[in-house]
């Protein structure tokens, strides 16, 4: 698939000589105080593929230019990021700050400043992120820590209470199994005077892991088995997750031209009351009120379980890693960007302010006005699993293949499922081979989703995982 790539900003940069020096500790709110020599301002330049908190995020970094005299320039891109990132490494024109999208291949191309050194001389600030937030190969690459956790993002369902309602459903009764996620979704399209029961955009495949890759956790199904080191792709669940789809489709509970919706474009149709339901991450409410101000009355729920029971928990992902280029010329200013940003008293107030589950621990106190948030703090039903490979790029990926199998009405399934576990466990082992990947790193005997504990069993990096670049 091709699309077009808008042009990369530019990144503007004074360099003036600056002093800086620290107004208050990391323990109270972190105003940084900057002397210039001949009063100039410091840009500095954000790249990210989170547009569902730039509103919040011009706000608190217009607030941080005031206080230090710093000023930070987004640069922001969705599906199309990273490619955008990789053109402005390419390009010599790296930002100063980015969003590690491919956290290992990332910091083995050299593109991410280790930040140990720099957590070390700011008391409190690593042992402030959830647990689980810095293991080997999660967070931690050839022994040094790359990124600081923004979000540990859950997944949930968001729903119309109003088309429940006109689709003669109980508004505060959402769906909690797969039988009733398809039931609600007919009633919906059936009754919703217009309106879809269930809505998603893929026009950028990656959605598939949300919408069915997340469902089959609740079946005990994850794509990497940690207790037998090998991917396994075509589990009931999984296969089960991917039949519910092509059944709902059939039913006509799915919004039509998927394919040609993107991910924003699916939550914008959710805002304006389109679509009775959707799946997605902690950070959708921030979108649905700050990006699309929607007004219809919307609602949070946890994901349906299969109508077996609960076998599995869903994964709970610690992403959206921040760091520094390692080609920054400002790197002090952007340490003093994240030391600021990442401060329990300003990661609080983006938790406040609806931008969802925070990476640091302590923001999140399940005290906001914003609707749907204290739905999206992780529940007994929530895990952080253990890292796994990641791999080189693999084309088709799985998400694709998964679309693949949708478009084939489920008839392709295990044939396509089979293939995708033989080509990952090769990528795997060939990786392994080459010196990349050690396999011990992800062995986990007592894996268990039911039963799992963020760094409870997590293997020690093996020496010779180290990077290669």
């Amino acid at each position: 698939m091709t699309h077009s790539r808008p042009s990369v900003s530019r990144r503007s940069l004074f360099k003036g000589a600056a002093a800086m020096s620290v107004g208050l500790s990391f323990a109270g709110l972190p105003v940084v105080q900057i002397r210039r020599a001949n009063a100039q301002e410091t840009t500095v330049t954000w790249m990210s593929n989170q547009r569902h908190d730039k509103a919040v995020k011009e706000d608190l970094f217009a607030r941080f230019a005031q206080e230090s005299g710093i000023k930070v320039e987004m640069q922001i891109f969705a599906d199309e990021y990273p490619d955008q990132l990789k053109l402005a490494f390419e390009s010599g024109n790296p930002p100063d700050m980015f969003n590690m999208s491919q956290p290992r291949q990332q910091a083995e191309a050299g593109w991410a400043e280790p930040l140990d050194d720099y957590l070390a001389a700011t008391p409190g600030m690593q042992d402030s992120f959830i647990p689980g937030s810095f293991l080997p190969n999660q967070g931690i690459y050839g022994g040094k820590i790359h990124g600081l956790p923004m979000y540990a993002q859950t997944m949930r369902l968001y729903y119309n209470k109003t088309l429940f309602t006109k689709a003669g459903l109980d508004p505060a009764a959402p769906p909690t199994t797969w039988t009733q996620l398809r039931e609600f979704s007919k009633a919906i399209s059936e009754k919703g005077e217009g309106s879809y029961g269930l809505i998603l955009g893929d026009k950028f495949p990656w959605v598939w892991e949300m919408n069915v890759a997340f469902l089959a956790n609740g079946g005990g199904a994850y794509k990497f088995d940690w207790a037998q080191n090998a991917y396994n792709f075509n589990q009931p669940a999984i296969k089960d997750g991917l039949q519910l789809f092509v059944d709902m489709n059939a039913d006509g509970g799915i919004f039509p031209g998927i394919h040609t919706l993107t991910d924003d474009d699916a939550r914008q149709q959710f805002s304006i009351g389109m679509a009775g339901m959707i799946i997605g991450g902690s950070w959708n409410p921030g979108v649905f009120n700050d990006q699309f101000s929607s007004t219809e009355d919307w609602d949070t729920a946890e994901l349906p379980m299969p109508d077996g029971g609960e076998a599995g928990r869903i994964r709970q992902y610690i992403g959206d890693r921040y760091t520094i280029s390692a080609q920054s010329q400002n790197k002090e200013a952007c340490w003093e960007v994240l030391k600021w940003l990442y401060s329990a008293e300003i990661m609080t107030e983006m938790y406040t302010r609806g931008m969802g589950v925070m990476g640091v621990a302590a923001a999140n106190t399940g005290v906001s006005e914003v609707r749907g948030i204290s739905k999206l703090a992780p529940t007994e039903r929530d895990v952080i699993p253990p890292p796994e490979p990641e791999l080189p790029t693999i084309t088709p990926d799985w998400v694709t293949v998964f679309q693949g199998i949708y478009d084939d009405g489920g008839s392709t399934a295990d044939e396509k499922l089979n293939g995708l576990t033989e080509t990952y466990n090769k990528t795997y082992e060939d990786a392994v081979a080459a010196g990349s990947l050690v396999k011990e790193d992800y062995l986990v005997a007592d894996w268990n989703g039911l039963t799992w504990t963020a760094g409870s069993g997590a293997p020690a990096a093996s020496p010779e995982a180290s990077p290669t670049a």
